[in-house]
């Protein structure tokens, strides 16, 4: 909390353009004797930050990361299709968000994106179609043969009529 009230004050300082001069200046007449944010308890640096309110700053909440409309779900639906197939053990957030981390390591200089949530517009394409691609082969293992390159439709379909002639 504290450090986010420090960095919302220093955004505000450049938000205000304030000069270290007169920024200083300013933290010494809001909190007398104090002139660093370091030095100033929790309170007095919501004092600091509701006078720079006052002078004109007004602090815009950050968009929340989107995935482009409906990738986000697919992926999920994916997830859980697999999940109740048997091809995936856990059916939560951790595990899908542990599966985007793994598959866009490479493609973001070797740290991959934490959270399906996070996933940007190709991040987010690359992680549909690897999904795509790890399911099809998952259910291309228990169905036979066809001699063609099914698409990954026609193999759920396919998969789909084989699980319902064995309960059948």
């Amino acid at each position: 909390m504290r450090a986010n009230t420090i960095k919302l004050i220093h955004v505000a300082r450049r938000s205000l353009g304030l000069d270290d001069e007169t920024y200083r200046s300013m933290l010494a007449s809001v909190v007398p004797g104090k002139s660093s944010c370091r030095d100033m308890s929790d309170a007095q640096l919501n004092k600091v930050l509701d006078t720079m309110k006052t002078r004109g700053f007004s602090p815009v909440p950050r968009p929340k990361p989107v995935v482009p409309a409906g990738i986000a779900g697919k992926i999920r639906a994916i997830w859980t299709v697999m999940h109740r197939q048997g091809f995936v053990t856990r059916n939560d957030d951790a595990a899908i968000d542990a599966y985007v981390r793994r598959i866009t390591r490479l493609r973001n200089g070797g740290e991959g994106v934490a959270k399906l949530v996070w996933l940007r517009d190709e991040h987010a394409m690359a992680v549909l179609e690897t999904l795509k691609k790890w399911h099809m082969r998952c259910m291309l293992e228990h169905l036979p043969n066809s001699g063609i390159k099914p698409s990954y439709d026609h193999t759920c379909e396919r998969y789909l009529a084989m699980l319902l002639n064995k309960k059948g």
